[in-house]
């Protein structure tokens, strides 16, 4: 204590000086409407960035949340799009053949879950991805993934809380696609090298395709549901034998920017047996 009375004694000149100025500078500001303006404005200005730098690192901070918060989203559209769909063929069974009746409502035999990216190759002839969710997020073995964009991959293999996917960039994928609209499909191969293109193989060459056309999935397999966005067709070329098509398409993923995707979660038989009854009021009409 006695040190302490020692060091504000010998400091007391200070002391008294800055109790002085800050005495003056209340008088001056709150006395005199110039330097009071000026103050107030300052004061502002210094007040309005700061709560802009503070604004910036709590919205930099808060990017996680965020982007968790759109991906659920853009996943709850997803699964709307799909539901959208079955309620259609429900609702205009008698301008649909049995089989498109039956194909659309398929389609909401899909639940559609987010996940995060958090590890991705794109430059290996086996490439693939990493997603943070697992077997304790209802995740599995064969099942889709999806962008935003389009079709991704197929779920390989599952941790609790982690999946490896095989992408469409793997000398090992076959997903089963077709040009939109048209009944005949083939399978979409990488063999490697530029990571925004495959190759659609085994294509009737009667069917109709030109460089412009959607190419989309097939339907014809449990990963993903008919219509998602693969591509676009770009060159095609005949086989020897003339009797297949082979198209370049230019893959709508983006893989090298990959960042969010979404797992299609197929329902289980139950579930589907229950939307296929809405076709048998309708039949009994007809």
């Amino acid at each position: 204590m006695n040190n302490l009375f020692q060091f504000l004694y010998k400091q007391l000149h200070w002391i008294v000086f800055i109790l002085l100025e800050t005495i003056c500078f209340v008088l001056l500001f709150s006395y005199n409407n110039y330097q009071s303006s000026v103050y107030l404005s300052t004061a502002n200005r210094m007040t309005a960035r700061l709560l802009k730098g503070k604004h910036k690192v709590t919205t930099y901070l808060g990017l996680v949340e965020q982007n968790q918060a759109l991906a659920e989203q853009n996943a709850l559209l997803q699964q709307h799009i799909v539901e959208l769909e079955a309620m259609v063929a429900a609702h205009h069974l008698d301008s649909l053949s049995a089989v498109e009746a039956v194909s659309r409502i398929h389609r909401a035999g899909y639940q559609v879950s987010p996940a995060q990216v958090i590890d991705k190759s794109i430059n290996k002839v086996d490439n693939y991805l990493t997603l943070d969710r697992g077997t304790a997020d209802g995740v599995a073995p064969d099942m889709g993934v999806m962008g935003v964009d389009g079709v991704v991959g197929i779920v390989y293999k599952c941790t609790e809380h982690y999946s490896l996917v095989m992408p469409l960039l793997n000398s090992n994928s076959s997903i089963s696609c077709k040009v939109l609209g048209g009944d005949h499909f083939g399978y979409l191969r990488w063999q490697g090298g530029d990571p925004r293109y495959a190759m659609l193989h085994d294509l009737p060459r009667y069917s109709a395709v030109e460089p412009g056309d959607t190419i989309v999935t097939s339907g014809s397999s449990s990963f993903f549901p008919e219509g998602v966005m693969v591509g676009i067709a770009q060159e095609a070329y005949p086989s020897a034998d003339g009797l297949y098509v082979t198209l370049k398409v230019q893959l709508s993923t983006q893989f090298a920017n990959l960042e969010h995707a979404f797992v299609m979660r197929k329902m289980d038989a139950e579930e589907l047996a229950a939307l296929q009854e809405l076709l048998k009021p309708k039949n009994k009409k007809r």
